[in-house]
């Protein structure tokens, strides 16, 4: 059986999320030995992401547009995925990352939050694969990259760890 799933709440989430990462990237980048320039580069990016999903929001918030038809199944993968997203409390990400003690647990967030963005990027190409498409195809191009390059800086500083 199939349901009408309003996206309004996904996109809320994307944008939010985009904001708590990019806070995170420049909370990140003010510790020169984490890589300050690396980290100021992909705040950028994020908060270039946030202002497209926001702008979304805007044009399409309570029309029709957002609005699409999935099975029952999807729909609670939809809902599961908003609900139980690792980057929902930016304040406390921002803690945790404060409190870590070594460059791999920062990587490590870092590469969770690459990798639920080209999640839910991915969703939302499914989802509407005629809004905004060229927009959705560089936002995933840009997460994919963000996501290679972070887990390649943290394979460059677990071997520096080892002394490799």
């Amino acid at each position: 059986m199939s349901k009408q799933f309003d996206g309004t709440d996904f996109f809320r989430m994307m944008a939010a999320n985009e904001k708590a990462v990019g806070a995170l990237y420049r909370q990140l980048a003010e510790d020169a030995n984490l890589g300050g320039k690396f980290f100021e580069k992909l705040a950028s990016d994020e908060d270039r992401h946030f202002t497209i999903y926001t702008e979304l929001l805007k044009k399409f918030a309570g029309s029709r547009d957002l609005t699409v038809e999935v099975s029952e199944e999807q729909e609670q993968y939809l809902k599961l995925l908003i609900e139980n997203n690792a980057l929902k409390d930016a304040d406390k990400l921002r803690e945790k990352a404060a409190k870590a003690t070594d460059k791999d647990e920062i990587y490590d967030m870092a590469e969770r939050a690459e990798r639920d963005s080209v999640l839910f990027v991915e969703e939302l190409i499914t989802l509407y694969p005629e809004l905004q498409p060229e927009d959705f195809r560089i936002v995933l191009k840009e997460e994919k990259k963000h996501l290679a390059q972070v887990m390649s800086h943290r394979m460059e500083s677990q071997l520096k760890t080892l002394r490799l």
